[in-house]
């Protein structure tokens, strides 16, 4: 009997039983062993290789649109606690001259602005350990003629902003004004 293409007929003799030309792969008739090799044929060549070309670039898309929208939102959340790091450490400061200021009745006097470091030895005995940096590691400004005395903090961009609005502000660049323990130019609202 002439073999078809892909088609595999085997002759098996099993010693005690009668001889069947048309066993199919140990298969007892020829329909059944026809019936197995579809299913093997079809088994074998429709087993999963991997990922399209389209499922990935699919794939790679999703995860693009995911880091475009979250990106921007964890870097503004970032920026938002530098904020809120720099107004906590500026009151905490100002908490500590309002001490000073309190026994010896004048503000530490700095004639030009200068770093709140130079303030350590007036508020050694009413502040032990504190920040003297903001939330973008700059050093907060001090000045100060005893009777007022300004802080500042200059922002995400590090410069000073003046005039200063005296009131909310909204980027990240402008600065942070505490005029004798209160902010004059705070960040408020949406931030950019």
């Amino acid at each position: 009997m002439p073999a078809r293409a892909g088609l595999t007929l085997t002759l098996i003799k099993t010693p005690g039983k009668s001889y069947n030309p048309f066993r199919i792969h140990g298969c007892r008739t020829l329909a059944r062993g026809l019936l197995y090799m579809r299913v093997m044929n079809t088994q074998r060549y429709s087993m999963p290789r991997g990922f399209t070309l389209v499922e990935l670039l699919i794939v790679v898309a999703v995860i693009g649109l995911i880091a475009a929208i979250a990106i921007p939102n964890l870097l503004n959340a970032i920026e938002r606690g530098r904020q809120a790091r720099t107004i906590g450490d500026i009151r905490g400061l100002s908490t500590g001259i309002a001490m000073y200021q309190q026994d010896y009745v004048h503000y530490p006097i700095v004639a030009d602005w200068a770093e709140v470091t130079t303030l350590e030895v007036f508020l050694q005995p009413y502040m032990s350990g504190y920040n003297a940096s903001d939330g973008w590691r700059r050093p907060f400004m001090y000045l100060s003629n005893g009777n007022v005395y300004t802080m500042v903090s200059y922002g995400m961009n590090g410069s000073a902003d003046q005039p200063w609005t005296r009131g909310p502000i909204h980027l990240f660049d402008d600065d942070i004004v505490v005029n004798n323990g209160v902010f004059i130019q705070w960040p408020a609202g949406i931030q950019q």
